[in-house]
């Protein structure tokens, strides 16, 4: 009986340390639902946070670059629209995750981080331009 007890607790333990990326303001999404998201009526502003090399290697067509690693970063961030609907991309999900994080924390109210970055995208077979 103590084992189970023990099993059920290290497992009731485990979930409670798992962290949610998603919040009020910030959701992930599947590449798939990017797309939808973009096909639709809604007005949503794509940002590239990758490098410029990778950018130009091809990104989703009508997204702003701006480079998570470039100083003036943050500053860019509070140029734009706290209202608008974003959605966030890299090449993998990492520093996409990071600038939804700065987003949400500078008052952003509506962002989305896509799960999988260009990675994802490509392997779905999605359109990208260079």
């Amino acid at each position: 009986m103590y084992r189970y007890l023990s099993l059920f607790f290290a497992l009731i333990s485990l979930g409670a340390c798992a962290q949610s990326t998603q919040s009020a303001a910030r959701t992930d999404l599947k590449v798939e639902e990017v797309s939808t998201l973009i096909k639709s009526e809604k007005e949503v502003v794509l940002i590239d946070v990758r490098t410029p090399d990778e950018f130009n290697g091809g990104h989703i067509e009508g997204a702003l670059h701006m480079n998570i690693y470039d100083a003036d970063f943050e500053a860019r961030l509070k140029e734009l629209d706290r209202d608008k609907e974003y959605v966030i991309y890299c090449r993998s999900g990492g520093r996409s995750g990071k600038a939804s994080d700065k987003m949400e924390n500078l008052g952003f109210t509506n962002i989305h981080n896509m799960k999988g970055g260009m990675m994802a995208w490509d392997r779905a077979g999605f359109p990208s331009k260079k």
